[in-house]
């Protein structure tokens, strides 16, 4: 094998990161890797949108992954980003990898979502997520990727918002009508690194797919895995635990369900990508919350 053999097959993947400074954007970045195998694009959250309209493209990349969306598309600019998209992006002829949610769905359903349900939400959040997945599945050579209820442990998420408020001594107030699965962002980058390296090395799987990790929960089911977890490090969670029990035994039935689940056998199918437990990743996160 000539020198210049060996350097085209060890030459890293180019991916233009945006987003690179959300909670997903992050794991996404410094998920475990072979040396040299990503060569990371960083365009933090502020610049995203200077980005596209000064035309400061790196268009020498061979991926696009857009951790932007999740976390901004409820703000102003993200109309200006979704139309800067259409426009720009995805002329660049570059595959996009978009992080999407389960919450494009209304919840209504009684199973699991797959790919070929129809999203029908209908809030602010939900339709500005559906507009841009709109606009790369038009190019057959995009992927959209919907995942579950996100956690990190950093920033103000669901789980160190609640560890926050039982070491306040503040009472949670909680949901028990919505089931879903609970997903770790560092879980959701393995599985974009395993579709980018695939995609990388001839895999033509491209549209929409669903992951999330493997187990339903209630909000509440959620909360109570959490407090599980805090009681082994503060006093005040088992009793924050107790007192929901005690509400929940004096409250009546016959709430209406909402299931944000997602089904993940396409996936599987086309990646061969499996779902893991969420359970493991938040015992440890809560732990290094505490140890912090």
């Amino acid at each position: 094998m000539s020198s210049l053999d060996n350097m085209v097959i060890n030459k890293p993947i180019r991916i233009l990161l945006l987003g690179s400074d959300t909670e997903l954007g992050e794991a996404i970045r410094d998920y475990k890797q072979v040396e040299n195998e990503f060569q990371w694009f960083e365009c933090a959250t502020k610049d995203v949108v200077r980005l596209l309209a000064n035309d400061d493209l790196e268009s020498n990349v061979d991926f696009v992954v857009d951790a932007y969306s999740l976390r901004h598309a409820p703000e102003n600019t993200y109309e200006e980003f979704t139309q800067l998209v259409q426009d720009k992006l995805v002329n660049l002829n570059v595959p996009i990898f978009m992080m999407s949610s389960v919450r494009v769905f209304s919840g209504e359903q009684n199973a699991a979502y797959t790919e070929n349900d129809i999203p029908d939400s209908d809030s602010h959040y939900e339709n500005a997520l559906m507009s841009m997945e709109n606009i790369l599945l038009n190019n057959e050579r995009n992927v959209v990727l919907r995942t579950g209820w996100l956690f990190s442990g950093m920033h103000d998420d669901f789980v160190s918002s609640t560890i926050g408020l039982v070491q306040s001594g503040v009472n949670l107030a909680y949901q028990d009508n919505v089931i879903g699965c609970p997903t770790p962002v560092t879980d959701v980058a393995r599985v974009t690194h395993s579709m980018i390296k695939q995609s990388y090395n001839g895999a033509e799987n491209w549209g929409v797919y669903h992951y999330c990790c493997a187990e339903e929960v209630s909000w509440l089911g959620l909360v109570e895995a959490i407090l599980a977890t805090a009681s082994q490090f503060d006093p005040k969670a088992q009793s924050e635990m107790d007192s929901i029990n005690d509400s929940l035994a004096n409250e009546e039935g016959g709430l209406s369900i909402q299931r944000q689940s997602l089904s993940c056998r396409k996936i599987f199918n086309h990646y061969g990508i499996k779902q893991r437990s969420w359970r493991p990743t938040l015992r440890k996160l809560i732990k290094d919350l505490y140890q912090r």
